[in-house]
């Protein structure tokens, strides 16, 4: 894309969005905004506020480069660095999975299950990625203990990193571990939750290129039909929840019955599933029947 020599923030927009609509991006003016708030320090929805002010050169050559780079379907989060989940600022790279608004459904869910219990909440996060939900959590609910697990040390150093840039590393146990393998503390736990991989090869190919080559395929597919993390981790999970403790996992679209159903079949009590704004089956929780 080339900037033109006018060199106003405002003009600068106008001609990203330009840039951006003809290489096909879905959302060019919330993309454009994000990426010349990165180069200016402003927020988004504040940096046209001035529409007579000006970029610096350098500000100019950056904002150009990044929409270049925009245009050849490089995620957002990975051009500046960061995504916005539940309103904190996490730190991404290509080691972890860009942290998406719907997972934000697990976080209330958590919290409405958390609000009730007078003692201090243990939480464990199956597969925490950027740290994402287990920091989330940990910063809601500051009497939480929140345990962590991914499979991926490099994942888990941004999760690290996610935690003391909010303020809550002291509460978070991180642990390197496919799933629940090796935790220990039967009936310890009053919430576990995951969002793990659940897309299936046939539908990785279909994915949008800034996915398909952004997020780390680990994170994404677990296998064939996209269901083989649930069976293992419903299983463990039921042994490592106390009485009346509560799991739920994100699922991919058209699985929620059939996670439903591996929740039944484990024995868990009032299963249900929860919608996202679209309408889908988002998340699946039930609780463990008291003994």
């Amino acid at each position: 894309m080339e900037i033109s020599p006018d060199n106003r923030k405002h003009t600068a927009f106008k001609r990203g969005v330009v840039a951006l609509k003809k290489a096909g991006i879905e959302n060019p003016a919330l993309d454009a905004s994000i990426l010349l708030g990165f180069v200016t320090g402003e927020p988004p929805s504040t940096v046209l506020l001035d529409r007579e002010s000006t970029l610096a050169p350098s500000e100019t050559e950056l904002y150009s480069t990044l929409v270049q780079k925009r245009c050849g379907w490089v995620a957002v989060s990975r051009l500046v660095g960061g995504r916005e989940f539940y309103s904190r600022n996490f730190y991404i790279t290509e080691d972890v999975l860009d942290p998406r608004p719907e997972t934000e459904i697990l976080i209330e869910e958590a919290i409405r299950c958390m609000e009730d219990l007078q003692e201090s909440p243990a939480v464990l996060d199956i597969g925490t990625g950027s740290g994402a939900i287990a920091v989330t959590l940990a910063a809601e609910i500051p009497r939480a203990r929140v345990t962590a697990t991914d499979i991926s040390m490099a994942a888990l150093a941004i999760a690290r990193r996610n935690a003391l840039r909010h303020s809550v590393l002291e509460r978070v146990n991180f642990i390197q571990t496919n799933l629940l393998n090796g935790i220990r503390g039967e009936g310890s736990f009053h919430v576990i939750l995951s969002n793990p991989p659940y897309i299936s090869r046939t539908q990785f190919e279909s994915l949008p290129k800034d996915v398909r080559e952004g997020d780390p395929m680990v994170a994404l597919v677990p296998g064939p039909d996209g269901t083989e993390c649930y069976f293992p981790l419903v299983a463990r999970s039921r042994e490592l929840l106390g009485a009346e403790g509560s799991l739920m996992v994100e699922v991919g679209a058209g699985q929620c019955d059939i996670v439903a159903g591996i929740f039944d079949q484990a024995g868990f009590a009032d299963v249900h599933i929860v919608n996202d704004l679209a309408g889908t089956g988002r998340v699946v929780k039930g609780k463990k029947k008291s003994a």
